[in-house]
């Protein structure tokens, strides 16, 4: 099989299938130029690096936040800059 007959393979699997391909390329690829294998987090290790992330910086949060709210209003129609 060539590569031309194995991409109209893959054309005929269901997106499921097709993501198992993509992420075999994937990792098929960044195996060959010697990467370690892309790793997701759980959905528990995510809300605890939030958890941590915002704990530890919640003042810098704050600022951004007012920052944001500031330049929102001063391009609010009739207000003066």
């Amino acid at each position: 099989m060539n590569a031309a007959e194995l991409i109209e393979d893959i054309k005929k699997l269901s997106p499921e299938e097709q993501r198992k391909v993509f992420n075999f390329v994937a990792q098929f690829e960044r195996a060959s130029l010697g990467l370690p294998p892309v790793r997701y987090a759980t959905d528990e290790e995510f809300r605890s690096a939030a958890k941590h992330v915002f704990e530890k910086h919640d003042e810098l949060f704050r600022k951004l936040a007012a920052s944001e709210r500031t330049e929102r209003e001063s391009t609010l129609p009739g207000s003066s800059v």
